[in-house]
């Protein structure tokens, strides 16, 4: 992690790793160091990175898969579940790829966005986040603390926040979780070009954490 700093650390087949490895995963992804505490001493390495996982549903991961897998829902959940619920809590994205199709594969044509232009967008967000930070000494959406976002002049009016405080009451949702998915509702609207994030960038940056439609 600490290698990755400022960078992304990207770990394919995720449920395949350790235990142990994936839950020493989640201080540094909170604190964005790691610290090591030997006999004689100790010492602390920079670790803020961007952390994507991939997975397959299953273990056997077959192309076509529900249709053609062969493990028993005990085994799915088990798999799955080597990704403990403290770690996904430190997840703000998780998206479920789809198999490609024949006629997606050949496409020539159609209005996807070159990576050109997505750089462009994405360097535009970062520059506004960085300039709106400045005062506070941080540059990035995800570096904020909480309690900042929950306090004038960036806290949230409460009509766009009402779907994410019942999921907190529900108990569907952690703290960490409300404010992560503030801090992901920022940098939607930084990316669309807006000054604020709004109710529908609230419900998109929810939808985007839980995996539900926006």
């Amino acid at each position: 992690m600490s290698l990755a700093h400022r960078g992304v650390l990207f770990l394919d087949e995720a449920p395949e790793f350790s235990k142990g490895a994936l839950e020493a995963l989640r201080q540094p992804l909170e604190h964005g160091w790691i610290r090591l505490a030997r006999t004689r001493g100790g010492t602390e390495y920079p670790a803020r990175v961007q952390l994507v996982l991939a997975a397959n549903p299953c273990p056997c991961a077959k192309p076509g898969g529900d249709t053609q897998c062969e493990c028993s829902p005990l085994t799915r959940r088990r798999y799955l579940g080597r990704l403990s619920g403290p770690l996904l809590d430190r997840i703000d994205v998780q998206v479920t790829v789809l198999p490609v199709r024949a006629a997606e594969l050949m496409a020539t044509g159609g209005a996807n966005e070159s990576s050109a232009t997505v750089g462009a967008r994405v360097a535009t967000a970062r520059a506004a986040a960085a300039e709106r930070w400045a005062p506070v000494g941080r540059r990035l959406n995800a570096e904020i603390p909480g309690p900042l976002l929950r306090r004038s002049p960036w806290r949230l009016p409460g009509h766009d926040t009402g779907e994410l405080r019942a999921r907190l009451d529900s108990g569907s949702l952690s703290a960490r979780g409300f404010d992560r998915i503030i801090r992901l509702a920022w940098t939607i609207a930084d990316l669309d070009g807006r000054d604020r994030p709004d109710r529908e960038d609230v419900r998109e940056a929810i939808g985007l954490r839980t995996g539900e439609e926006a």
